[in-house]
């Protein structure tokens, strides 16, 4: 028995002594490994006691580079657009708008057809005189005129108090420069300027704070002409001609206005109150976002990053009323109109009856409704509201009945079994509409396509960007139908448009009109002084101009502004331009 249980004993100490053996051997075994390195897992693990231990054995440089890591990243973030517009406007006084469409130039020496650039311009820069809708001179950078019994002679003073973004003073040099300069742009090198109408205009510096232009006629529209934003000499003086279209001020120019550019990009211009302009403006900032079309303007809108937004028709305002934060505003542009020319150039158009037949077949006021466009259609080149207006003449409407008997006039006829005109080789009357290629010109040409077809005429749409548009058919006047808007004066006046010797690149006779009876109506209209007589000029003119049917007159647009209710002060009455929005910028104020 004892036996036994020492034999047991015996045994039960083995075990142990085995356990024993086999736990000093994975000791060996573990050491036999590298005892001394810390596996992955656990320097993971315990990474923030291992970060502390770094940085103590390396300080002060590691706390100095991560004191610079953090610095940098929040100047970034700072610097950012995230920052600069997801901030409340109250918070920082900024004012963030959105708008659809590119950016071409912000020098306004030259034409321009862009709303986003003359906002811009607008903010930035200050018109030598300003035009009211009643066609009042109004003050700007010159604040008294006086103009002699005939017409001929316009003397302006100017302040001395306007001082350019940069600290310099604004000077009667700079007025002059800036026409001189916009003439030569256009004698010398043909550009498209903003005094292409002054060409024959004597200007002459009287003193310092004087002016002199003096007219080789008496032209009622040269107050309109010489209502542009004046630049500064110290700048451009030293650009050749041949650069001025592609200087750095097309970009980062210098003005006198509320604004000046700090930061401009491609689809961003930050924009911030001039230390020189008074009164100074109450809002800090202004940032102006571009977007390639509404819907992407409207994503921007539902994350809150816009203040304000501007839209070119209804449709597009449906997402706005989910906001109330927000009021829309209607701004009618009265004098700025939207055209299909006909090319006269082209022997198809010289026959008036193809002319008349074809507006005869077009229903401005279902064209705009199923089209969504927000705008007032229109049947004279003259704003109705105008006093040259004339309402006595039979302006074309929409008449599919009598438009089959004129197309018939024209050579075509409409065959019953396919519904479509044709002419006597069997031929399609069919045109193409060249255009400017955006999401409004898009939807309305789309819809005007397909109610002329419904009528019989095939359509063909070539969209063209900016500068094809300018550069390719403008220029070359290469079109058969081109849609274009044009932006008349607020005087009557349309020798520009309609006079032969207009015709040609960058005139704005673009369907190629000539008529000897227009070319006297227009320049007796604008060199005479008494309204009663420019009245009938006008009246003349209109008519004769309705019974050839160069173009067919589409509608005035209208566009919808959008702005946060805490956005205070702005003038919503008696617009003349699109940009006049930013005529008393320097009084809005954010209300907290």
């Amino acid at each position: 028995m004892s036996k036994s249980k020492a034999e047991k004993s015996k045994k039960t100490v083995s075990m142990r002594e085995a356990f024993e053996g086999l736990e000093v051997k994975q000791e060996i075994r573990k050491k036999d490994k590298g005892t001394d390195k810390q596996p992955i897992r656990d320097f993971f693990w315990s990474y923030p006691d291992n970060i502390v231990k770094f940085v103590k054995l390396t300080s002060p440089f590691s706390t100095i580079f991560l004191l610079a890591l953090v610095g940098f990243g929040l100047f970034s973030f700072l610097r950012s657009n995230i920052f600069a517009e997801k901030i409340s406007s109250q918070e920082l006084n900024y004012y963030v708008e959105g708008r659809v469409g590119a950016i071409s130039t912000f020098n306004p020496l030259f034409s321009n057809q862009n709303d986003v650039d003359k906002a811009i311009q607008e903010l930035v820069f200050e018109k030598f005189i300003y035009i009211d809708a009643n066609e009042n001179i109004l003050p700007g950078i010159a604040d008294s005129w006086e103009i002699s019994n005939d017409g001929m002679v316009y003397t302006f003073n100017i302040e001395l108090n306007h001082i350019w973004s940069d600290g310099e003073s604004l000077t009667i040099e700079d007025v002059f420069f800036t026409f001189d300069t916009a003439i030569k742009l256009y004698l010398e090198k043909g550009y498209d300027t903003v005094a292409s109408g002054l060409v024959d205009v004597d200007i002459e510096i009287i003193d310092e704070d004087t002016i002199q232009f003096t007219l080789p006629e008496t032209n009622a529209v040269f107050p309109e002409l010489a209502s542009i934003y004046i630049v500064p000499q110290h700048v451009l003086g030293n650009v050749s001609l041949s650069e001025m279209p592609f200087d750095t001020f097309t970009r980062n120019p210098v003005g006198s206005g509320a604004y000046r550019i700090y930061k401009s990009e491609p689809n961003i211009v930050y924009l911030e109150t001039s230390e020189y302009f008074d009164p100074s403006a109450s809002i800090s900032n202004i940032i102006i976002r571009i977007y390639s079309d509404v819907e992407s303007l409207e994503s921007a809108f539902r994350t809150g990053l816009l203040d304000g937004i501007l839209l070119p028709d209804n449709y597009s305002t449906e997402f706005v009323s989910e906001y109330e934060s927000y009021s829309s505003h209607v701004l009618d542009l009265p004098y700025r109109e939207k055209m299909l020319f006909f090319n006269l150039r082209k022997e198809k158009f010289q026959d008036e009856y193809l002319r008349e037949g074809i507006n005869q077949l077009i229903d401005k006021e279902e064209l705009l409704e199923k089209s969504g466009i927000n705008g007032e259609p229109i049947y004279s080149s003259i704003y109705a509201g105008n006093w040259a207006y004339s309402s006595s003449i039979d302006y074309p409407s929409y008449n599919p009945e009598q438009a089959i008997e004129v197309l018939e006039d024209a050579g075509y006829t409409k065959n019953e079994t396919n519904g479509y005109f044709e002419d006597s080789d069997d031929k399609l009357l069919t045109f193409t509409i060249t255009y400017f290629d955006n999401e409004v010109n898009q939807k309305l040409l789309e819809t005007l396509a397909s109610l002329l077809n419904e009528e019989g005429i095939i359509v063909n749409l070539e969209p063209l960007t900016y500068s094809q548009l300018t550069q390719e058919i403008l220029a070359t006047r290469d079109f058969e139908v081109l849609m274009y808007e044009i932006e008349v004066t607020v005087d009557p006046d349309q020798y520009n448009l309609w006079h032969s010797l207009q015709k040609e690149y960058p005139n704005l006779n673009l369907s190629g009109y000539e008529f000897d009876r227009i070319d006297i109506l227009l320049e007796e209209g604008r060199t005479e002084i008494d309204r009663k007589k420019r009245k009938e000029n006008y009246a003349l003119f209109q008519e004769y101009l309705i019974d050839d049917m160069p173009v067919v007159f589409l509608y005035r647009p209208s566009y919808i502004y959008v702005v946060k209710d805490s956005i205070e002060g702005i003038d919503y009455e008696d617009f003349v331009r699109l940009e006049d929005i930013y005529r008393n910028v320097y009084e809005w104020r954010i209300n907290d």
